[in-house]
């Protein structure tokens, strides 16, 4: 995410657009903890038994997309003459914020990740495609799952903390998060509802004499 702009974006410009990236990454994060990584009732099973590859895949999907929003809020403030939109970007526009910055940093330092997007996301490396049994998923182990949950907390802590310091008020939290578990509940009982009806339309066939 570069770009060649020549005259240099405020704190708040960069701030207005980096906040929304920083919600995205909280709904991605409360969608995929709540679709795979929160104990599933018998339906969510259920569709995984009968449509494994389109759950997997689907998986697959919301991950590579969480980490690549998430590195790309890592990135350095230029990749060569390209700026790019990141939380480095955002400390030279205002060092005021640097401590927090650093924060995310050190998890994101700790935890691999980056080579993990190197490897698997930002290109097709050949030898790797030619020596290692190809794969829909990207290897993600319990380790990364944890640093991407701890990373998605630490940005929103860092979202409400800088607004404080560049807006002059606390970020109002819209609980979109809230709405993602929501609508998980209701494809729970969507799902449940399908299943159930399928149990019982043997029965109601044989009632009405089909």
């Amino acid at each position: 995410m570069g770009t060649t702009q020549t005259t240099p974006p405020t704190a708040a410009e960069l701030w207005g657009v980096i906040k929304k990236e920083i919600t995205g990454i909280q709904l991605l994060w409360e969608t995929v903890n709540g679709l795979y990584f929160q104990q599933q009732g018998k339906e969510w099973q259920a569709l995984g038994d009968d449509t494994p590859l389109l759950v997997h895949w689907i998986q697959t999907a919301l991950m590579e997309s969480l980490l690549m929003r998430v590195s790309r809020m890592m990135d350095p403030a230029a990749t060569g003459k390209f700026t790019n939109l990141s939380l480095e970007k955002l400390v030279t526009a205002d060092a005021s914020i640097s401590s927090e910055e650093s924060a995310i940093r050190a998890i994101w330092d700790e935890s691999g990740l980056k080579a993990v997007r190197d490897k698997y996301l930002s290109h097709n490396d050949l030898h790797r495609a030619l020596t290692e049994d190809h794969t829909l998923n990207i290897p993600l182990d319990t380790t990364d799952i944890d640093a991407l949950k701890k990373l998605a907390q630490g940005l929103r802590e860092f979202r409400n903390a800088v607004n404080q310091k560049l807006s002059g008020c606390p970020y109002i939290d819209q609980q979109l998060d809230s709405r993602i578990q929501n609508e998980i509940e209701i494809l729970g009982r969507v799902l449940a509802g399908g299943n159930q009806f399928f149990k019982e339309l043997p029965d109601r066939l044989l009632e009405a004499g089909c």
